[in-house]
């Protein structure tokens, strides 16, 4: 069955307020937002030790607003990000390079890490991707907050993408460019090539950036991936600086950045972008261009299984109800046959005694009738048989049932006046039929001799019959 849409849910977390997103999709491609709302995070949260990756308490009071996917996602800070250059090739084979990359550069093995990929650029001949690993113990932790409150994770994205994602129409897109971004929860810098990632790195999410022994050391980080790229992509000029920021950025920072690269910083607050939360749920609904998932499959499979076991219980307790409901309109059912039963059987006896009377009197007067009734009477049948006799045919015997025949038997000097006979009884009004004409010639005393037998059928009567010589 095809839906006319599809929904999706994305969560962020700012530190200070969780925010949310609801997206339709139809398909035709439209995307239109249905909802959107944040909740405060309790001060005092953060400033547990025992603090979880996520206030998930907050999660009875919004859960009602989720439709559709429901998606997080993870700060760089929590990810190992890994920009690679690998051969053109089916996303299949893509994954298997990328766990083989992972796997000699992570220092975790590969069987505890979920790992995913994102295609930033590619040719029939390379492909430049971002590989992407989470611990599988961060990700079931988070899975098993929002599990404990009835709300189920159902895609886990990469914050770092998701901004970018958000950024496409400012983000540089020729000569070589250094974008910043930090947020409450996301510090992270990508270096691009005309508009193509070379280096992604998350950066250690400082608080303080007044400090200036943080601001020299972020400087320095800044420089060192720099150099880093001019080694494995060539040298060239530095041309753009963005810095995308929540809050304010101190003036000596930028100072300190443009003395040492050489190149104006470009700074912008991230309030002019859209919210993140937004960008998650838009990128959950875009899973042909987006590819990271960080969701391990087994709980895809038992979402999935507890899906089914939820169609499964409604299904079955539907057809008990439907079950239990033909059962009890048979049973009304049946009550309202047998009462009629009852009714019409005391009906019966009541009836009885004057229908047997008046069957009897009927019986009776059928039977008066039929004797009455002188039409087809014997002394009438053989008044009949005597006009139409011809001559030299004498009967030896006549035999009458009322209502049903008359049987003759005769004898002639010859046959044809018998057969004469026979066709004028056929004749006869008063009869309805003629039957068994059989004729035979013997010698009687030198003399031949033709005998017949026939019978005369009569029009029914009701009532008794009897026979009349």
């Amino acid at each position: 069955m095809i839906y006319p849409f599809r929904y999706s849910t994305g969560i962020h977390c700012t530190g200070k307020a969780v925010e949310w997103v609801v997206l339709r999709k139809n398909r035709k491609g439209t995307v239109e937002k249905i909802r959107e709302g944040s909740i405060p995070v309790p001060e005092s949260f953060f400033a547990r030790d025992d603090a979880p990756a996520f206030p998930a308490e907050l999660l009875p009071e919004i859960r009602h607003e989720f439709c559709g996917t429901i998606t997080v996602a993870l700060s760089s800070g929590q990810l190992l990000l890994h920009v690679l250059d690998l051969p053109s090739t089916d996303d299949a084979e893509l994954q298997s390079m990328v766990d083989l990359q992972i796997d000699s550069i992570s220092p975790f093995p590969v069987d505890q890490l979920t790992v995913s990929f994102e295609v930033f650029h590619q040719t029939e001949e390379s492909s430049r991707i971002l590989a992407v690993a989470a611990p599988r113990k961060t990700v079931d932790e988070l899975g098993e907050l929002f599990k404990a409150h009835h709300v189920y994770i159902k895609s886990v994205d990469a914050e770092m993408l998701s901004w970018w994602s958000l950024a496409a129409d400012i983000r540089p897109h020729s000569g070589r460019a250094l974008m910043i971004l930090i947020e409450h929860t996301e510090f992270f810098l990508v270096i691009t090539d005309d508009g193509v990632p070379v280096c992604v790195r998350p950066l250690a999410l400082f608080r303080n950036l007044a400090d200036e022994e943080i601001q020299n050391e972020l400087v320095e980080e800044f420089a060192y991936s720099l150099l880093f790229i001019e080694t494995k992509y060539g040298s060239r000029p530095l041309d753009q600086i963005l810095f995308r920021h929540e809050g304010e950025l101190p003036a000596p920072l930028l100072k300190k950045m443009e003395a040492r690269l050489g190149v104006p910083v470009q700074a912008q607050p991230l309030s002019d972008l859209t919210p993140l939360a937004e960008g998650i749920a838009r990128r959950a609904l875009d899973k042909e261009t987006h590819h990271v998932e960080l969701v391990p499959q087994e709980w895809l499979d038992l979402q999935r299984k507890r899906k089914m076991q939820r169609i499964g219980a409604v299904v079955t307790a539907a057809v008990l109800g439907l079950w239990l409901g033909i059962i009890a309109i048979a049973g009304i059912i049946f009550s309202i046959r047998n009462a009629g039963f009852r009714r019409i059987e005391n009906e019966a006896e009541q009836y009885a005694g004057p229908a047997l009377r008046a069957q009897a009197a009927r019986a009776e007067m059928l039977s008066l009738e039929k004797f009455a009734d002188r039409s087809h009477s014997a002394l009438e049948c053989l008044r009949e048989i005597t006009v139409i006799l011809p001559a030299g045919v004498e009967l030896a015997s006549f035999t009458y049932k009322k209502g049903e025949a008359v049987s003759l038997r005769g004898a002639s000097d010859n046959t044809e006046p018998v057969y004469d006979f026979f066709q004028n009884l056929g004749k006869s009004e008063l009869f309805t039929g003629v039957k068994d004409q059989p004729v035979s010639t013997r010698l009687v005393k030198d003399r031949r001799v033709s005998t017949f037998s026939i019978t005369a059928d009569l029009p029914p009567a009701a009532g008794i019959t009897g026979e009349q010589p």
